[in-house]
């Protein structure tokens, strides 16, 4: 566990290697939240311990000075700017989350027959088969999303309590999260085509959903 001294040497250094500039204006960044943290009364490896890598703090200030090709987003946000977005983002990630919670009731629902949810529309057997692995692929991927966007949200937080402003770009995140994300995103796309043609053929019509009565 670090220390608040081994924890400014350490990201210190890290910063030189890596070339990046105001270096002094980053430690008095991280030195005044420590201190104001040490006031309240917590511990200085439990704040350590909060602030994450320093080796994700540095490669995140490596990339935002270097302009890494990497980014797929980038924005800059000061104090005033900063909270409602973290505000309105941590309500998007809830969505994500729901969301992902919704489409496996809706598989689980078509998978049992369960009758209790009326508003639930009519499907026949073999498009329903295509409807609930449709569900699942989107749960998991809502769910992969969901993660991905934390890792970017918990970035972002540790970034304003620290410094009162923020930096959206590039951030480390486990590579098997983004390896589902892609996958199941393919995944998606192409069942939902599938289970569109699938579902018209079935009912031979382009519009299948009057067929079936969904909106009677």
């Amino acid at each position: 566990m670090m220390n608040k001294i081994m924890f400014l040497e350490t990201l210190e250094k890290g910063l030189k290697n890596k070339q990046v500039h105001d270096i002094k204006e980053i430690i008095d960044d991280y030195k005044e939240y420590f201190d104001i943290q040490i006031s309240a009364g917590k511990k200085e490896e439990e704040i350590a311990a909060y602030l994450g890598s320093i080796d994700s703090i540095i490669l995140d200030y490596a990339d935002n000075q270097h302009g890494s090709k990497k980014k797929w987003f980038e924005l800059v946000t000061i104090s005033f700017i900063a909270l409602p977005l973290l505000i309105m983002s941590y309500g998007l990630l809830i969505t994500f989350a729901a969301s992902s919670i919704g489409f496996w009731g809706v598989a689980v629902y078509l998978t049992f027959d369960i009758n209790t949810l009326q508003f639930m529309p009519a499907i026949p057997m073999i498009p329903k088969l295509f409807y609930i692995v449709t569900a699942l692929v989107t749960c998991v991927f809502m769910f992969s999303l969901s993660v991905r966007y934390y890792g970017v949200l918990k970035s972002m937080t540790k970034q304003y309590v620290v410094k009162q402003s923020i930096r959206i770009g590039d951030f480390v995140q486990s590579e098997i999260y983004l390896k589902i994300f892609k996958i199941t995103f393919w995944m998606m796309v192409v069942l939902f085509v599938l289970t569109y043609a699938v579902s018209a053929i079935y009912a031979k019509s382009f519009q299948y959903w009057h067929i079936w009565e969904w909106f009677e």
